[in-house]
């Protein structure tokens, strides 16, 4: 005699609840990895963009207290901000990391204004190169520079005043 009931169908269900739990807590892995990592990016260019207005302001007072060489005192003060932070402390003797010029103020051409202009690289950054890496995977285009800056820059400008 046969059986005609129901087929088990608990025999065939084991491990699946497992093999989907696995295969969505990857995505979200990817999406909260990918949302710290550009959280960083973003806090870090709020970083750089502090440290040039700071050294901007530096520079303007180094000038009003008659110091000729009140950019590079602008450019000495972002280097100690910069040696103090954990994450950027790397990047303070880099090439090209300060650079300041004198330029005609843009609202009055007869006013001399100071240009100070920071900039680092991202390939150096903790979570930036596993950002680049997995873009890499999952990107058939290899060029990852479309989505990921590969620096970040502020420049600042104040009024120079000669007293």
């Amino acid at each position: 005699m046969m059986k005609t009931g129901k087929p088990n169908t608990q025999k065939n269900q084991q491990g699946v609840a497992a093999i989907e739990f696995a295969l969505t807590i990857s995505v979200l892995l990817v999406i909260c990895f990918a949302i710290v990592s550009y959280g960083m990016l973003m806090w870090t260019q709020q970083k750089v963009s502090h440290i040039a207005g700071d050294s901007a302001r530096v520079g303007l007072q180094q000038s009003i207290q008659g110091n000729a060489l009140y950019a590079q005192e602008a450019c000495n003060h972002a280097k100690v901000m910069v040696a103090t932070d954990f994450i950027l402390k790397d990047f303070a003797e880099a090439p090209k990391f300060c650079d300041f010029k004198q330029v005609a103020c843009s609202w009055d051409s007869k006013q001399k204004c100071l240009q100070l202009t920071i900039a680092v690289t991202v390939d150096g950054l903790p979570l930036v190169n596993m950002v680049q890496a997995v873009g890499n995977l999952l990107s058939k285009d290899t060029d990852t520079k479309s989505w990921i800056p590969s620096a970040l820059s502020a420049t600042s400008t104040v009024k120079i005043t000669d007293l």
